[in-house]
């Protein structure tokens, strides 16, 4: 194939001299800590932080006495660590990844393989209070393992969040927007997390603590937008996309949409903490019916309608492969030009110039150039591609040129530097840890040329 050659902007080649080793940028760390914001409402209490057998990953990986800890619970069962804790986190819709760092806040049993029986005993230190003694009747009976998380929890959900939800306040006084002293400095908490941390544990240091560790073991940067993952538990496929995971229900529709994505896995917690969106339902290229009796074309997660049914036909369709669908399904989905009578090629076709060899992408009365075999093999493989005359290619209206599709791996040939096309955007990735760390394989780069990588607007540096 020949392409049509368009030379590549001066900051282009700059980015990649820039970028031309691996690791010339170093990933700046979290911001410091600010007193007044510990932790977001919704990581506090998404009790989805970790599920199924990934709170016993987490310990096992710790190497602390919890990966193998068994105790009885509060109901007479001997149980694990993780399972105690899985259900602490559900009967009071806490995050168990909270739940973890108060255990290691308190008294560092998720890396301690060694613990004293007194740290077990006073697992989260509550009941304690300064000046307490353990040994007292009022103290000792919320001694034990179970007994501590499942205080501590109940003291949260029952406690303090829902006289925060009820009264704006704790009973000690701490709330959003109300400056209290802790430890001579002014604290002004912006949210009910953070004034529920700060009851718990009247001290700067201590929720300082919490926040260090909350940021070591469970903040990091976003996925991408367009990253395809596989939950590491279950199989299941997701699409992150804009800060929103859109479930994929199965391998076919996954191909239909991203043919050429690099599909990573992840656990549940990591996926489950993005926000629901709307399920990727239906293939790409799907006729689907809605409840008024509308069909709409999927192409490339837009919708177009027809004008008239009785059209079908004239394009190649046949009432049986109609999908019986929902508007509800159907909201994920882009709108676009509904489809009439004079529509042409509302799927699209590969077209090349019988005279140049170049290839056309034609929708809509329009050609879009293809400007590498590198993108015209990720976006059409397995496509007839149709010989048209230069005058048929004229006729038609020049449109933009294709792009790779979100959560492809592009580089140049002979320089290290990826790319990931997210939103349309190359999005350069850092360093080989970055890319490791997200779990992208190096056969799923694709090698390509300037113009096409030139084409996707320049993104923001992706870290991890």
């Amino acid at each position: 194939m020949r392409t049509m050659r368009i030379p590549a902007k001066i900051t282009l080649w700059v980015a990649w001299l820039v970028m031309s080793v691996f690791f010339v940028v170093p990933k700046s760390g979290h911001a410091a800590f600010n007193p007044n914001f510990i932790i977001s409402d919704r990581d506090f209490t998404n009790v989805y932080g970790l599920v199924g057998n990934s709170i016993q990953r987490f310990l096992e990986d710790q190497s602390g006495i919890l990966d193998t800890l068994t105790v009885q619970d509060l109901d007479g069962q001997v149980k694990t660590a993780a399972d105690i804790i899985s259900r602490v986190a559900n009967q009071f819709l806490i995050n168990p990844q909270a739940l973890l760092v108060m255990l290691q806040k308190e008294q560092s049993l998720v890396t301690d393989p060694n613990p004293s029986e007194n740290q077990l005993d006073w697992a989260t230190g509550y009941g304690v209070c300064d000046g307490c003694s353990t040994s007292d009747a009022a103290v000792s009976r919320f001694r034990g393992f179970a007994k501590q998380i499942d205080s501590m929890a109940q003291q949260f959900r029952l406690g303090y969040l829902a006289d925060l939800e009820k009264l704006g306040r704790t009973q000690t006084g701490v709330g959003p927007g109300k400056t209290v002293s802790i430890d001579g400095v002014p604290v002004t908490p912006e949210n009910n997390a953070t004034s529920a941390l700060y009851t718990y544990t009247p001290h700067l240091e201590g929720n300082q603590n919490f926040w260090k560790i909350w940021n070591a073991w469970f903040t990091q940067d976003p996925l991408p937008s367009g990253t395809i993952v596989r939950d590491a538990s279950d199989g299941t496929l997701w699409l992150i996309q804009r800060g929103k995971r859109r479930l994929i229900p199965s391998d076919a529709v996954l191909t239909s949409y991203f043919p050429s994505a690099s599909v990573i896995k992840a656990e549940s917690s990591a996926i489950w903490s993005y926000e629901e969106g709307v399920p990727l339902q239906f293939p790409n290229y799907a006729l689907v019916r809605v409840e008024n009796g509308d069909v709409f074309l999927i192409v490339d997660q837009e919708i177009r309608r027809f004008q008239s049914l009785d059209d079908l036909p004239r394009f190649g369709y046949a009432p049986d492969e109609i999908i019986e669908g929902s508007a509800t399904a159907l909201q994920g989905y882009t709108l676009g030009k509904m489809i009439t009578y004079q529509t042409a090629y509302p799927q699209g076709f590969v077209g090349q110039d019988s005279a140049t060899g170049q290839t056309y992408y034609i929708d809509n009365s329009a050609r879009h150039i293809v400007l590498s075999d590198a993108l015209l093999k990720s976006r059409f493989s397995g496509w007839r591609v149709r010989s048209l005359s230069t005058d048929e290619l004229a006729s038609l209206v020049e449109g933009d040129p294709m792009r790779f599709q979100d959560g492809t791996l592009v580089k140049l040939p002979g320089l290290p530097t990826v790319y990931m096309i997210s939103d349309g955007k190359r999005r350069p990735i850092i360093d080989e840890r970055t890319f490791l760390s997200l779990g992208f394989a190096w056969n799923a780069i694709i090698e390509t040329t300037p113009e096409s990588i030139e084409i996707h607007q320049p993104g923001d540096l992706i870290t991890y």
